[in-house]
């Protein structure tokens, strides 16, 4: 019986149907559908043991899942439906993680927003923590930690800027300690500290400083969801509106990285993603791929799993070294797999937001360039069966009409583009920590026409990915396949409805290019050491 119980809601203790995607849809509120609805298209059940332990759990809860079980600690993750079973009880700390408790990071900020009705994240961490043995647990002195990507929307300063969520924290009793950053070393000290009733720091801001190297991080005991599998950590590109580059850069070497493919093929996982925030600059100390470096990689995570995807890569990443993206293919694609996913920051169309905000992501290109590099990067991608989910932010700071025009050009140029358009709103996090939140009453003309085309675009291409989206093998697929494209009918007709359906104004370019490969593509202005 764990006395550390570490859990985290229903949309995300989930498989999303085998697709790491859907899990976007936890992030837009129940709208028209009933909720049940939802939960059957985007977070259905993760099946549990007798224990109430989860098959699959989210990668960053089972890394600390690790550390405290390498650290001595009688600690496991427990499913949120299954939580009474050790609470009040054997119980002693609650450990609570989270992608976004209060629907406050994009994408949910933007759908919630624009919506007026809390995402489905939201409206699931809120009951999980109003549970009844939750509740009479912390009034018996059950201590609760929150940590996770999201640990700042429940951390003192946020509670003291936004009231509502104070009072929320109120009515289960209160939390003891928020923990911000990587806390994979120190999750031990504060775990060991409250087990000890000892005093227990309101909020805790991890430092680059104190970021484990890799040897201090522990390797996974049991299966992640999705066969997400880490290959490293950090970002050295530095835009400003971004929490993870605040954090150095590190590496996993493949003897590390393949202990954590053991343990979810063990489990028959037979499709899983590689992660990091750029998979393509694997193993390099800067921002010049490195091919003798990621080939292997894939050619490890093959031997694993029949289908491998990638969480992040960078548009300039790419264009560095375009050539290189067909030799991935190569390793990848086969008869048991047609295609990969990815999710990419365009974030804007526009040069001088570039500049201004993010500078190290066009690296080593001229922000002038940007634009030319998405269009060619997206050709170079569907070429190569890559159809990833791209996002753009609404809102930045210094942000100007023209800016926002430029953008919605190159939605226009990417009209035929295999891929979802997903516009966010802007959320203070990294060095604009302090600004204020980006809000639905803020947009203009034009930004409402931004998030008009993307939606458009959205709905146009989604109807022909449904295909190749669910290439499950059994009866099955027809079934989804057919449920999700009446959703998405169902979605053409609600934009439709509420005027929110806006087709491009122009034909798109062209994005599939015989000869693309190598003359079309710009020449890198700045010259990187190999």
């Amino acid at each position: 019986m764990p006395e550390v119980v570490i859990t985290c809601d229903w949309t995300m203790m989930s498989n999303h149907n085998g697709k790491e995607f859907l899990g976007f849809g936890t992030t837009t509120p129940a709208y028209v559908l009933p909720e049940r609805a939802y939960k059957r298209l985007f977070y259905p059940d993760m099946p549990v043991d007798e224990n109430g332990f989860p098959v699959a759990a989210p990668y960053g809860m089972r890394k600390i899942e690790a550390a405290l079980i390498d650290g001595g600690f009688d600690a496991r993750i427990v499913h949120p439906s299954h939580l009474h079973r050790y609470m009040p009880g054997s119980a002693k700390v609650l450990l609570i993680s989270g992608h976004d408790y209060f629907g406050l990071n994009p994408p949910a900020s933007t759908f919630g927003g624009v919506m007026h009705r809390d995402p489905l994240n939201c409206v699931n961490f809120k009951r999980m923590m109003t549970q009844p043995a939750v509740v009479e647990a912390r009034k018996r002195g059950m201590k609760i930690i929150a940590g996770g990507p999201c640990a700042w929307q429940i951390a003192p300063p946020t509670r003291m800027k936004l009231p509502w969520i104070q009072e929320f924290v109120d009515s289960f009793g209160g939390i003891d300690s928020v923990v911000e950053g990587e806390g994979d070393i120190f999750v031990k000290e504060i775990v060991r500290k409250a087990l000890a009733d000892e005093y227990l720091p309101p909020h805790v801001i991890m430092t680059p400083k104190e970021a484990p190297k890799v040897e201090q991080i522990s390797t996974i005991k049991y299966a992640s969801v999705n066969g997400l599998v880490e290959i490293g950590r950090g970002c050295c590109r530095g835009c400003s509106f971004c929490s993870v580059t605040t954090r150095p850069t590190r590496w996993y070497g493949l003897d590390k990285i393949e202990e954590e493919l053991r343990v979810n093929a063990a489990v028959n996982n037979r499709k899983g993603i590689l992660h990091s925030d750029d998979v393509f600059f694997y193993g390099s100390p800067n921002v010049m791929p490195r091919e003798e470096k990621l080939i292997p990689l894939l050619q490890l995570a093959k031997r694993y799993y029949e289908q491998v995807g990638w969480s992040h890569v960078a548009i300039a990443s790419l264009m560095t070294k375009p050539k290189l993206l067909p030799k991935c293919a190569e390793v990848l694609i086969d008869d048991k797999q047609k295609w990969w996913g990815v999710e990419i920051g365009v974030e804007t169309g526009s040069p001088h937001m570039i500049t201004a905000a993010m500078p190290g992501k066009v690296a080593p290109f001229k922000a002038s360039q940007w634009p030319e590099l998405v269009v060619q990067a997206a050709g170079l991608l569907n070429d190569n069966h890559v159809y990833p989910a791209c996002t753009f932010i609404v809102g930045l700071p210094q942000e100007t009409e023209d800016d926002v025009l430029k953008t919605i050009d190159l939605i226009d140029d990417l009209w035929d583009f295999k891929a979802l358009l997903v516009p966010m709103f802007f959320v203070p996090l990294g060095h604009l920590k302090s600004r204020d939140w980006f809000q639905r009453d803020m947009l203009s003309d034009v930004q409402e026409e931004l998030l008009k085309r993307a939606l458009t675009h959205g709905i146009r291409q989604s109807k022909g990915l449904l295909t190749e989206f669910f290439d499950w093998e059994g009866a099955h697929t027809t079934a989804y396949r057919t449920a999700f494209r009446g959703f998405i009918g169902f979605l053409e007709l609600i934009a439709k409805m509420h005027g929110l359906y806006s087709p491009a104004n122009r034909p798109g370019r062209s994005i599939e290019d015989p000869n693309r490969y190598p003359d079309r593509l710009p020449i890198p202005t700045i010259p990187v050491r190999e």
